[in-house]
């Protein structure tokens, strides 16, 4: 339901409604501020809320460089701080104007992750009902789901940050009037007028004409983003019954999605993405993935990268994680050192002294280790008496995820295989029975649930015998 505060004292009110149970006493509050209306007002209205809300007030102001206009903005902006003595730090950034998103998009994006880098636990953003109307009629026209029709929260958690929206139901006009009232002045940016961007051709020309005929059209548009919210709600609680495991995990099992209906598993499939941060993929894509993840061959190596995600078949499971971390040209020496980190998701190898197990401390001292990732064409022999076998075949028996293998980190001394996780040690680097070893054993990351996590004796930590 729209609210129409009709006076600077009702907006305020409203504001600090919003405000009380999404931001704590103590809390840094940080505001989005471009120095236009709408944030130029909060900015003011939030100014006044401090005492009572018992938040630290802030402001970021983001610098996109994109207008001739942009250091008199960043100086307006710095004066009505000032003045309201509230601090305002200016961030520069540099938006790609060939980024496939747009030039809309790619400013919008450069701007979230300025705020979200801010240090603030919540940001405060100047979107109204008229903005949310807006959302709604653009994501319609680009056929979405019901995520995409709920539009914007008025209150969400991302990027590590609570994103907090006082204003959202509340119409443009009570903002303009509340300014007015107020004597406020305020930037304008001259490519809010130019409809060659999709959201100001819907501000000026559709939902302008729409609102003359249908003057009840924005708060209609409103309410169906929050009947969307609502069903959104719906379909996300169901997912967690039928998913068999939490939907923050990144491993899901796969007979439970197969025994469900097309569109009861399409949507855990649906909600397990959103969870990790991806895109909701489009009906098509999804009824591929469906169909790939889920009814392939136990063996078979289902690959398939979605939005920044991999998501993979493993066994009787699927598992999904962040894409493009891993395989390439890295290389991280080892001298001998209890502990080396891999960096980033590849996470580190402890080496647990062991007598009899492991790798020869001797072999060690005197060695030129490294870690690196697979080639190609490796062999390793893993118990004296025993032929050299490919990586391959060795992989094979051991069920290792064929989409895991080129990911595992190997241990080489020179050119020599030493290591592998889920492998072993190769016999000529293996301590001796009394000798002094040092037992390698991999964590992929810190997260113990990682979908490349040890499960099992071959993929990490398990005692290594001669």
């Amino acid at each position: 339901m729209a609210h129409r505060p009709d006076t600077p004292e009702a907006l305020a009110e409203h504001a600090a409604r919003q405000l009380a149970s999404a931001v704590g006493a103590g809390e840094r509050l940080c505001v989005g501020y471009s120095g236009g209306l709408d944030s130029t007002v909060l900015l003011d209205v939030l100014a006044g809320q401090r005492a009572r809300g018992g938040f630290v007030l802030e402001a970021l102001h983001v610098h996109h460089g994109l207008s001739p206009n942009a250091e008199a903005w960043a100086d307006a902006c710095a004066a009505f701080s000032r003045a309201l003595g509230v601090p305002l730090r200016v961030v520069r950034v540099r938006v790609d104007r060939a980024d496939r998103a747009g030039l809309e998009g790619a400013a919008r994006r450069e701007r979230r992750e300025a705020l979200a880098a801010s240090g603030a636990r919540a940001i405060a953003l100047a979107h109204h009902r008229d903005d949310q109307a807006e959302t709604v009629l653009l994501q319609a026209l680009r056929g979405t789901g019901l995520k995409g029709l709920a539009g914007m929260g008025p209150v969400h958690e991302a990027l590590g940050v609570r994103w907090v929206r006082p204003f959202l139901e509340v119409p443009r006009a009570a903002i303009a009037s509340y300014a007015r009232a107020r004597g406020l002045a305020w930037i304008e940016d001259e490519s809010n007028a130019s409809t060659d961007f999709d959201r100001n051709f819907l501000r000026h020309e559709g939902l302008a004409r729409l609102s003359a005929r249908f003057p009840q059209a924005p708060g209609a548009l409103a309410r169906l983003a929050s009947h969307a919210a609502s069903a959104e709600r719906l379909l996300q609680a169901l997912a967690r019954q039928d998913a068999g495991a939490p939907l923050e995990s990144p491993r899901l099992p796969a007979a439970p999605l197969r025994a469900l209906p097309e569109e009861r598993a399409a949507n855990v499939l649906r909600q397990w993405i959103a969870a990790h941060g991806g895109a909701m993929p489009g009906t098509a894509r999804l009824a591929d993935m469906r169909r790939q993840l889920l009814f392939a061959r136990i063996d078979a190596d289902v690959r398939l990268l979605h939005e920044g995600l991999l998501l993979a078949r493993d066994g009787t499971a699927l598992a999904i994680e962040p894409a493009g971390e891993w395989p390439g040209g890295w290389e991280v020496a080892w001298r001998g050192e209890a502990v080396v980190a891999l960096g980033g998701a590849r996470g580190e190898v402890r080496f647990e002294p062991r007598e009899g197990e492991g790798l020869s401390a001797d072999r060690v001292a005197t060695g030129q280790w490294r870690f690196g990732p697979r080639r190609g064409g490796e062999r390793i022999r893993i118990a004296p008496g025993r032929p050299t076998r490919t990586l391959r075949n060795l992989f094979q028996e051991g069920r290792v995820p064929a989409w895991a293998r080129e990911r595992l980190p190997l241990l080489f001394e020179g050119e020599r295989l030493a290591w592998v996780p889920g492998v072993g040690v190769g016999a000529e680097f293996l301590a001796r029975p009394g000798e002094p070893g040092l037992a390698p054993c991999w964590t992929p990351d810190s997260r113990p649930e990682s979908p490349l996590a040890p499960r099992n004796r071959g993929m990490g930590c398990a005692r290594m015998k001669s």
